[in-house]
C-alpha cells in the first residue's frame, strides 16, 4: 500500500515538473526574453535621450543648428544601426535667417555619397507634412518618384518624420530601410520620434535665439541709425547756427553803421571771416548798361590791380553771367584751369577754388556773390548749401544797403541843393533889401509932398507903388527870417512873459483891426508861469497869426487871443471868425509858399511864408502848433511852449518884450 502510494506520488511529481518546464520553455521563456529585450531597448532609448539632451546647446547660427542636427543623426545610428537617414530643413524667420527653400542638413550611410538632388522630396509631400500635425507619413513602400531613386539600391521602406516649430523652423527626417516590411523602421520608430523631439527642441531654441539676435540687431541698427540721424541733425544745427551767426554779424555790421559808404565791404569781410574765405565780392546788376559790376569794398581784392571789373550780360563764357541768368550756383576746384571760367578774371583774383551764387529778392535777381579760396578743391556741397542760404539773406541786406547808400547820396545832394538855395535866398534877399529901403524912402518923401505937390493921379500911382514896395519888403524880411531859422539859428532862451508878448502884439495890430472894422481882444489867466523861450521870435509867432486872422476875417468879425496854463506847457490860441480853412489843406498849410484853396474868396495878398515861419519857431522851442477850422466859421491856431523851470506865477512884465 505504501509502495504503491509512494510510486503514485513520485509519478505525479514528475508529471507536474514536466508540465512546469514545458510551460516554462514553451510560453514563459519567450515572454521573458521579449520583456528583457524591451527593457534593454528602453534603457537604450533612455541613454540615447540623455545623450542627446545633455549635449544640446543654443544654436546661435544656422550652421550650429545644422551641426546639432548632424550630431543627433550620428548618435541615432550609433545606437540603432540598420537604417539610412537624411534630414531637410526650412526656415521662415525673415532677414538673414530666412530660407523657404528646403536645405539638406545631414545624410548618413551610403546616402552620404548621394547628391542632394537625389534626396529631394516633391512639394506635395512637404504640404502634407505641414498639415499632418507632427505625425509620420509614408511608412511602408517607397512612393514614386523616390522608388526609382532608392528601389534600385535595395531600399524598400521609407518613413518621413516631421520636426520643428512649423511656424518658424521645421523639417523632415527621412529613414530608409532595406526590408520591404520595414522591420528596422518599426524597431527604431520610438528612437526616430525621440530624434524628432530633439530636433524640434533644438529648432525652437535656435528660433528663439535667432529672433532675439535679430531683434537685438534691429535695435542696435535702429539705435545706430538714430545716432546717425542725431549726428546729422547736430551737424545741421551747427551749420545752421554758423549761418545764423554769420547773418547776425552781417546784420549787426549794417545796423551799427547804416550810412557808411563801405557797407558792402563790411558784409564781405564778415562772410569771409565766418567761412574762412580768401576772397568775397559782390557783382551787382547795372540795368542801364546791362552789366554785372564788381562793387568796391570787396574782401581780398585790390582795386588798383584791376580786380574790380565789369562783365557784360552778353558774355556767356563768364561764370557770373551764367549764374545770374540761370539762377543756378557754380563751384570749381581749379578756376584758373577750368574752361567754364574766364581765366583772366580767375588769375586777377589769385584764386583756385571759386563759388558763385545768385543774389535774388523773391523772383528778381540783383547780382551774384563770388567767393574764392587760394586752396584747390576747397568748396564742397556743404559750403555751397551754406553759401546759398547766406546769399538769400544777404541779398536783402545788400539791396537795403544799396538803397541806404543811394538815399544817403540823395540826402547829401538835397542838403547841398538846400544849402545853395538858402545861400541864394539870403543873398538875393539882402540884395533886394537895400534898393527896397531906398525906394520906400523916396516914395515916402514924394507922398509927403516934400518934393512938391502931387496931382491926384500921381498920388494914386505912387500909393500903389508904396503898397507893392511894402509887400516886397515883407517878402524879403520873411525870406531872411526863414533862412535864419533853417540855417541853424541859435535862439536866446530865457524866462518869458508869454501873456505880455501876446498883449504887445495885440496892441501893435489894433490900428489895423480898427481900420478893417474887426474887434480884437486878449484873454489870459492870472498868475501864469513864465515860458522858456526867445521873446523876439515868440512875438513874431503872435504877429504872423494875428496878421493872418485879420486878413481872413471880414468886417464885423472878431479876433480873440488867449494864453492859459497847461501844467508843463503854456497854450496860446489865436481864433477868428473868418472864412476858415478847408480840411483838405490839412498840414500843408504850414508848408512854405502854400496858400489855402479859399484865397479867391478871401481876396487877401500874402507870401505863404508866415505859417511856415511860425512852425519853425515853435519847433525850435520844442513845442507844437496846430489848427482847428470849419470852412465859413473861422479858424483857431494854437501852439504849446514849455514852462520855464523854477518859475512860479505870472511875471508882471518881461524885460525882453
Amino acid at each position: 500500500m505504501s509502495a504503491e502510494w509512494l510510486a503514485a506520488a513520485l509519478a505525479a511529481g514528475v508529471g507536474t515538473a514536466a508540465v512546469y518546464w514545458a510551460l516554462r520553455f514553451g510560453r514563459l521563456l519567450p515572454l521573458e526574453v521579449s520583456l528583457r529585450e524591451e527593457r534593454e531597448r528602453a534603457r537604450e532609448i533612455g541613454a540615447f535621450a540623455r545623450e542627446l539632451f545633455e549635449a544640446q546647446s543654443s544654436a546661435e547660427t544656422p550652421q550650429i543648428l545644422a551641426e546639432a542636427l548632424q550630431y543627433g543623426a550620428e548618435r541615432f545610428l550609433h545606437r540603432f544601426p540598420g537604417l539610412h537617414l537624411f534630414g531637410w530643413r526650412r526656415m521662415a524667420l525673415g532677414g538673414a535667417f530666412s530660407s523657404e527653400r528646403p536645405e539638406l542638413v545631414f545624410r548618413t550611410g551610403f546616402l552620404a555619397a548621394a547628391e542632394p538632388s537625389d534626396l529631394e522630396l516633391p512639394e506635395e509631400i512637404w504640404e502634407r507634412i505641414r498639415h499632418s500635425e507632427g505625425t509620420s507619413i509614408w511608412r511602408g513602400d517607397i512612393p514614386e518618384p523616390l522608388m526609382s531613386r532608392f528601389g534600385a539600391r535595395g531600399l524598400r521602406s521609407l518613413r518621413l518624420t516631421p520636426w520643428g516649430t512649423f511656424a518658424k523652423v521645421w523639417g523632415l527626417i527621412g529613414a530608409l530601410d532595406p526590408d520591404p516590411g520595414g522591420a528596422a523602421l518599426a524597431e527604431g520608430s520610438d528612437a526616430l520620434d525621440l530624434l524628432a523631439a530633439y530636433l524640434s527642441r533644438a529648432a525652437a531654441a535656435a528660433a528663439m535665439v535667432w529672433e532675439q539676435k535679430t531683434a537685438r540687431e534691429q535695435l542696435e541698427g535702429g539705435l545706430s541709425r538714430t545716432m546717425q540721424r542725431l549726428d546729422e541733425t547736430n551737424l545741421q544745427l551747427i551749420r545752421k547756427a554758423k549761418e545764423m551767426k554769420t547773418l547776425q554779424e552781417v546784420t549787426d555790421a549794417i545796423s551799427e553803421h547804416p550810412d557808411q559808404p563801405d557797407i558792402l565791404g563790411a558784409i564781405a569781410t564778415t562772410v569771409a571771416k565766418a567761412l574762412e574765405l580768401d576772397v568775397v565780392a559782390f557783382l551787382l546788376l547795372d540795368d542801364a548798361n546791362a552789366e554785372l559790376v564788381t562793387q568796391a569794398g570787396a574782401y581780398g581784392l585790390m582795386e588798383d590791380e584791376g580786380a574790380l571789373y565789369r562783365i557784360s550780360l552778353k558774355n556767356e563764357m563768364a561764370s557770373s553771367v551764367r549764374v545770374f541768368r540761370t539762377g543756378q550756383p557754380f563751384i570749381t576746384g581749379d578756376s584758373q584751369n577750368d574752361p567754364r571760367v574766364i581765366a583772366h578774371y580767375a588769375r586777377a583774383w589769385k584764386c583756385h577754388s571759386l563759388a558763385v551764387v545768385p543774389l535774388r529778392i523773391e523772383t528778381r535777381r540783383i547780382g551774384v556773390m563770388r567767393v574764392g579760396s587760394f586752396r584747390k578743391n576747397f568748396f564742397n556741397e556743404e559750403h555751397l548749401q551754406m553759401l546759398r542760404v547766406i546769399a538769400e539773406e544777404v541779398a536783402v541786406l545788400v539791396e537795403s544797403a544799396m538803397m541806404t547808400q543811394r538815399l544817403a547820396e540823395m540826402n547829401r545832394q538835397l542838403a547841398h541843393m538846400h544849402r545853395l538855395k538858402d545861400e541864394f535866398v539870403s543873398t538875393v534877399s539882402h540884395e533886394f533889401k537895400t534898393p527896397l529901403t531906398t525906394i520906400a524912402g523916396f516914395l515916402a518923401v514924394l507922398l509927403a509932398d516934400d518934393a512938391g505937390p502931387l496931382t491926384p493921379d500921381q498920388r494914386k500911382f505912387l500909393s500903389s507903388c508904396k503898397r507893392a514896395s511894402d509887400r516886397l519888403t515883407m517878402l524879403v524880411m520873411s525870406l531872411l527870417d526863414l533862412s535864419k531859422l533853417e540855417g541853424g539859428l541859435k535862439m536866446d532862451f530865457v524866462p518869458v512873459d508869454l501873456a505880455g508878448v501876446a498883449r504887445l502884439s495885440v496892441e501893435n495890430h489894433r490900428w489895423e483891426a480898427d481900420k478893417k472894422g474887426v474887434s480884437i481882444e486878449l484873454r489870459q489867466e492870472e498868475r501864469l508861469p513864465a515860458a522858456h523861450g526867445d521873446a523876439k521870435w515868440l512875438a513874431q509867432v503872435f504877429d504872423n497869426l494875428i496878421s493872418n486872422a485879420l486878413k481872413f476875417t471880414p468886417q464885423g468879425g472878431a479876433v480873440a487871443v488867449s494864453v492859459e496854463n497847461k501844467g508843463e506847457c503854456l497854450k496860446a490860441c489865436v481864433a477868428d471868425t473868418g472864412v476858415g480853412i478847408p480840411q483838405e489843406d490839412g498840414q500843408k498849410i504850414f508848408e512854405k509858399f502854400y496858400r489855402g484853396r479859399n484865397l479867391e474868396q478871401a481876396k487877401t495878398p500874402g507870401t505863404g511864408l508866415g505859417l511856415a515861419i511860425c512852425r519853425s519857431i515853435i519847433d525850435k522851442h520844442e513845442g507844437k502848433i496846430w489848427f482847428e477850422s470849419e470852412p465859413g466859421k473861422g479858424a483857431r491856431f494854437q501852439f504849446l511852449v514849455p514852462v520855464s523851470k523854477g518859475t512860479q506865477g505870472k511875471e508882471e512884465h518881461d524885460e525882453n518884450v
